[in-house]
């Protein structure tokens, strides 16, 4: 579990919660006519902005970032691939089959098997970056959907804003109305710049760090199993893994 993530979560809901009850936020900042502007507005042009399977995936990858910690995995690492290599200095590369299944998504166990398959240290460095860097592109793309309705949110709350001034402008006869009305539709804009820059970009900039988190990851796995393939030490291979962790 990402504290980080969750303790921001909780400090915005207590930042909310202990303004509205000080009196410093008025709770009619946050009101239909806000929200459904710049949610349903933001929506919407996303849908058309962006594909569906990344839509998709940024709520998956949201709860992620939630839930999961890079670091934990990156620093699990080094002594299950030293133990890995130890096996393998034993039994040859066919412990390899033994790489946990689980251990970074999976994705330990699709290096192994690429290594016992074709037994080319190149090849295998070839095609598990690739498919790094496809990796890195796909959630660079998912935390663009953030990125994107972050700028979009305070151009809608604009948008809520000049809409509520046409109501205003209509009961302009009747002062008594006026005031509220104009409330409402200021609140819009102020939505839409509390959604984009405490929610939207604060996502995105996660989920960048935890693409180079994940980056990190996978290239110490392939750089350690690519050192089992020459054939080195666990010291050697130790070592290697924890410069990356400088």
């Amino acid at each position: 579990m990402d504290f980080a993530t969750i303790l921001g979560i909780v400090g915005f809901f207590t930042l909310i919660t202990v303004g509205v009850q000080t009196g410093q936020l008025e709770p009619s900042l946050l009101n239909a006519h806000a929200v459904f502007v710049v949610l349903g507005g933001g929506a919407v042009s996303m849908l058309i902005n962006t594909p569906f399977k990344y839509l998709v995936k940024a709520f998956t990858e949201l709860y992620k970032l939630m839930m999961l910690d890079e670091n934990a995995d990156i620093q699990r690492t080094i002594p299950i691939m030293v133990a890995l290599t130890e096996q393998c200095r034993s039994l040859g590369l066919s412990a390899l089959k033994e790489a946990d299944p689980k251990h970074a998504g999976g994705f330990l166990a699709r290096v192994a098997s690429a290594a016992l398959e074709y037994n080319d240290s190149n090849f295998v460095k070839h095609v598990i970056e690739i498919e790094i860097n496809k990796g890195a592109d796909e959630m660079n793309e998912i935390a663009n959907v953030y990125r994107t309705f972050g700028l979009l949110s305070p151009m809608f709350g604009l948008l809520g804003t000049l809409i509520g001034i046409i109501g205003v402008l209509k009961q302009v006869s009747d002062p008594d109305r006026v005031g509220p009305a104009m409330g409402v539709a200021i609140s819009s804009a102020f939505f839409g710049i509390l959604f984009a820059n405490m929610v939207c970009i604060p996502i995105s900039g996660k989920m960048r760090s935890r693409m180079e988190g994940q980056i990190k990851l996978k290239s110490m796995i392939l750089e350690g199993v690519l050192e089992i393939m020459k054939g080195s030490i666990p010291m050697v291979v130790e070592r290697r893994l924890q410069s990356y962790l400088v």
